[in-house]
């Protein structure tokens, strides 16, 4: 039964500093319990006497409020009777619950959503705080070693003197004098011969690698992709409706006869031949070779993710896969997230010629290229020699970080763990004994603050044992002691050590 006395109206809480009127915001807030449901039509409003006395306001102050939620249909005066809740307001909140359905999304959006829970079901990808002084993630770098004067300098000598062509809405392939940056720097590094027309400017790797797969497959296509492989473009090419055909990885690399025996005609394939994501493999010449073959004979396409590569620590690289091709069927991606920093967001994507056209075409419809302030700066940062140096510098302190993490894991986990020093890239395999769950301890660790990845998120048929990915990049040597004390005790709390 509805109290003849009206509601408290408790809830109100007028913000007497604001600089939005009294009445206003008296009205707005009876508006919002009326449409959540809180306020249930028919309801009878306290008088305005009784409201100015409980809420300390003048009375044409509460009038204001009324007359417009009375124009508007939210309350109905009543002669002699008080204010109440409009009548199309009855039951309406508990009408909402019972009505409400989930949304109707896209074919398209509805698989994106099953794949994200299926493949980042795992500790590893869900919220974590930087700040944890325990954390191993692989997939960060250190920042702090980032020469932020000299980046300052050069984004600064734009800022200063803006041009039209800074501040408009750029070039659809990205910023000219960074192609050409990107196609020098490639090849000397990557033995790439391209042209900087060749070059994409995207907003990092995934971008590059939901793009290709617009461009490239239909529904019901078939890939190669690694196993264990790349999660993240795995899901960008099952979102295009591609079937997945998961190829081991052996000590030359993906299994190519694997896939002929399997699928000799897939689509296309997924590959990081440099350093294999995440096992660490580098993909034979002959495996390489035959893998361009195989995509010339099909007219299949070959992407090649170049993970980690500038991370080097011993030897020199194969040339990229790109530069081996003479059938134009190889596609190049590349990021600058790990080697500069992941907000920077940008990457680009080397193509054929054949694929310059209809790439660009669908990145017009899709958006433009990144901002064209962070495109001229990191353009000067290669230009100038700033890139070259960092890299070098990373590279020494990447490797020095390895050593140091690697002692203290053999040192006081060398029973539990086992662990080889990897040639390149930002984290090391720690196989663990074939009894245990690898997934489970990620997520038992993720409770005890100590983050890092179960190798099992990566398999699609989990053939390989448990392993966790240990991140090294984030660790100063000097912290490598104590982050792996608190790795070790918490192993001890979850009873895989023997207490010491």
């Amino acid at each position: 039964m509805k109290s003849p006395a009206g509601l408290l109206l408790s809830a109100i809480e007028l913000d007497r500093a604001s600089a939005i009127p009294l009445y206003r915001q008296l009205y707005l807030q009876i508006r919002k319990q009326i449409l959540s449901g809180k306020m249930q039509g028919g309801v009878r409003l306290p008088s305005t006497r009784t409201l100015s006395k409980e809420l300390a306001l003048s009375r044409i102050t509460i009038l204001n409020a009324f007359d417009q939620l009375i124009a508007e249909g939210f309350l109905a005066s009543r002669t002699g009777a008080g204010t109440y809740v409009g009548d199309e307001w009855e039951s309406r909140g508990i009408a909402d619950e019972e009505q409400r359905q989930p949304p109707r999304l896209s074919d398209l959006s509805q698989s994106m959503l099953s794949l994200r829970s299926s493949h980042f079901r795992g500790v590893s990808y869900t919220d974590w705080d930087p700040a944890t002084p325990t954390s191993f993630l692989p997939s960060h770098s250190t920042y702090d070693a980032f020469p932020l004067a000299v980046w300052r300098r050069l984004m600064n000598r734009h800022l200063l003197k803006p041009t039209k062509a800074m501040l408009g809405y750029g070039e659809l392939q990205g910023l000219q004098a960074l192609r050409a940056a990107i196609a020098e720097y490639v090849f000397d590094a990557r033995g790439i011969d391209c042209s900087a027309e060749q070059v994409v400017i995207v907003s990092g790797a995934q971008q590059a690698f939901n793009l290709l797969g617009m461009l490239l497959l239909n529904p019901q296509d078939r890939v190669w992709m690694e196993d264990p492989g790349h999660i993240a473009a795995r899901i960008a090419l099952q979102a295009q409706g591609a079937q997945v055909v998961p190829l081991r990885i052996d000590e030359q690399g993906i299994d190519i006869r694997q896939g002929l025996a399997e699928c000799p005609d897939a689509r296309l394939v997924f590959t990081t031949p440099s350093r294999q994501h995440p096992l660490g493999v580098t993909m034979s010449y002959a495996r390489r070779q035959a893998l361009i073959d195989w995509a010339a004979q099909y007219q299949s396409w070959i992407i090649e993710d170049d993970c980690d590569s500038e991370f080097r620590y011993s030897g020199r690289l194969l040339p990229a896969l790109y530069a081996m091709d003479r059938m134009a069927r190889v596609i190049y991606v590349g990021t600058f997230s790990k080697v500069l920093f992941p907000s920077l967001r940008l990457g680009y994507v080397i193509l054929p010629q054949a694929l310059i056209e209809p790439f660009c075409t669908l990145r017009a419809v899709m958006d433009r290229s990144p901002p064209t302030l962070l495109q001229a700066t990191t353009a000067d940062f290669m230009r100038e020699g700033h890139f070259l140096g960092h890299i070098r510098r990373m590279r020494a302190l990447y490797q020095a970080r390895q050593q140091a993490l690697v002692e203290q894991l053999q040192q006081q986990l060398g029973g539990f763990f086992n662990i080889t020093p990897v040639e390149a890239g930002m984290h090391l395999i720690a196989w663990l004994p074939l009894t245990l769950d690898d997934d489970a301890i990620a997520r038992e660790l993720a409770r005890h603050n100590i983050h890092t990845y179960a190798l099992s998120d990566y398999c699609l048929e989990h053939v390989l044992p448990p392993a966790l990915l240990i991140g090294f990049a984030g660790t100063p040597e000097g912290q490598a002691q104590e982050r792996v004390e608190a790795l070790a005790r918490a192993l001890s709390k979850m009873g895989y050590l023997q207490a010491t």
